[in-house]
């Protein structure tokens, strides 16, 4: 049997999951729609697909129970309209975030040890070699920073020692540049729980 969307909300109203059901089988594809419309942006800022359809579904639920006709907008308008906002301001909200969070995640004016910051580290004219032989703590902190990093978080790391640029980077690891921002974020934040 066929039912009207109100007759399916009245009786949703009275707590019938049949009629939730019905609803959420007939406007699934609202959700599927809104969802791959944002997979890029997801994809971008690293947000777990689940995470951004379960913000979807909230959304869809959202509408469902707070739908009403005198509003002069059909159900599955209102539903979009819904599911919409709900993914929009996730998106939003995970990319502030994650933003302010790079931002913050390390202060190259964090002391390493009493005689040094990673200014100091990071700046340094010399290389590599030269700043283990001249300090015992700079090769124990190098040492610690091996040990932290991964293997490709490390090629990173040196290369940003000699200076090299984000593009130089990508260009010879032949890396995605979104991934050596990530590598970058990573690195950062173990060095600031090393320090």
């Amino acid at each position: 049997m066929e039912y009207q969307d109100n007759e399916l909300l009245d009786r949703m109203s009275e707590n019938s999951e049949e009629a939730r059901d019905l609803l959420y089988d007939k406007y699934k594809y609202i959700v599927e729609i809104i969802i791959n419309k944002y997979k890029k942006s997801a994809y971008s800022l690293s947000i777990d697909m689940q995470e951004l359809t379960q913000e979807a579904w909230l959304g869809f639920s959202d509408a469902l129970y707070s739908y009403n006709d005198s509003k002069e907008a059909g159900l599955a308008t209102f539903i979009s309209i819904c599911v919409e906002r709900k993914v929009e301001n996730y998106v939003r909200d995970h990319s502030t975030k994650k933003m302010q969070f790079i931002r913050e995640a390390i202060s190259l004016d964090n002391q390493v040890n009493q005689n040094m910051t990673y200014a100091d580290i990071i700046m340094d004219e010399s290389s590599p070699d030269k700043i283990i032989e001249d300090e015992e703590s700079k090769k124990e902190l190098l040492i610690k920073i091996k040990d932290t990093l991964s293997p490709r978080e490390l090629e990173v790391y040196k290369l940003l020692m000699y200076d090299f640029s984000y593009e130089d980077i990508s260009s010879i690891l032949n890396i995605d540049m979104k991934k050596i921002y990530d590598y970058v974020y990573h690195i950062r934040k173990k060095l600031k729980d090393l320090g």
